[in-house]
C-alpha cells in the first residue's frame, strides 16, 4: 500500500470553448492530456499545484480567453481527507494504466528483437517507447511504484535492441 498523502493544493481550470474552430478546443485538450490532467467533467479539469501546472495553466486561461471562450482558475483543496486520496488515487491509476502499457510494449519489442525484426525498426520503436517514458514521468505526479518497473522494462528492452544491433554490426564485418 502507498504511503498516505498529505493534503494536496489542487488548481482546477474551468473553461468553455466556443464549437468553431475546433482547432481552439482540439489544442487546448491536447495540451491538457500533456499534463496529465484530470477531467473532473467536461470543461473543469484538475492538476496538483506547482509552478509548473500553475503556470501551464495559466497559460492556457489566456489561450482560452484569446480564442473566444471563458476559463476561470481556481486554488483548491478538497473538503474531506477521503476526496483528497480519491483524486491522488485517481491520479496514480492514470499513470499506472500507462506505465503498464509501456511494459507491455518493452516486452513485445524484446520478443521482436528476439525474432530478429529489422535493427532500424527496433530502434525507432525504443525511440518511441523511451519517449512515452519520459512523457508519462512529467505527468507523475504522486510517483507511482509501477514507474520502476516501466523503467527496468524499458532498460531491458533497450539492452536486447543494443545487443541484437551489436550482433548485426559484427555479422556484417565478419
Amino acid at each position: 500500500m502507498d504511503a498516505p498523502v498529505g493534503k494536496i493544493r489542487w488548481l482546477i481550470l474551468i473553461y468553455q470553448l466556443p464549437r468553431e474552430p475546433s482547432r481552439h478546443r482540439v489544442a487546448v485538450w491536447r495540451r491538457l492530456k500533456a499534463l496529465g490532467a484530470l477531467y473532473l467533467q467536461d470543461g473543469v479539469v484538475a492538476l496538483p499545484e506547482d509552478a509548473v501546472t500553475r503556470e501551464q495553466l495559466e497559460w492556457l486561461q489566456l489561450r482560452v480567453r484569446e480564442a473566444g471562450g471563458e476559463a476561470t482558475l481556481w486554488e483548491a483543496s478538497p473538503n474531506t481527507v477521503a476526496e483528497n486520496a480519491a483524486l491522488v488515487e485517481e491520479f496514480r491509476d492514470l499513470r499506472e494504466s500507462a506505465y503498464r502499457e509501456l511494459i507491455a510494449a518493452a516486452n513485445g519489442l524484446k520478443r521482436k528483437a528476439a525474432m530478429g525484426a529489422g535493427e532500424t525498426m527496433l530502434l525507432e520503436e525504443l525511440a518511441r517507447i523511451e519517449r512515452d517514458f519520459r512523457a508519462e514521468r512529467r505527468r507523475d505526479y504522486f510517483r507511482s511504484p509501477v514507474r520502476k518497473a516501466a523503467d527496468a522494462a524499458i532498460r531491458e528492452a533497450r539492452r536486447t535492441v543494443k545487443s541484437v544491433s551489436g550482433q548485426a554490426a559484427q555479422e556484417d564485418a565478419g
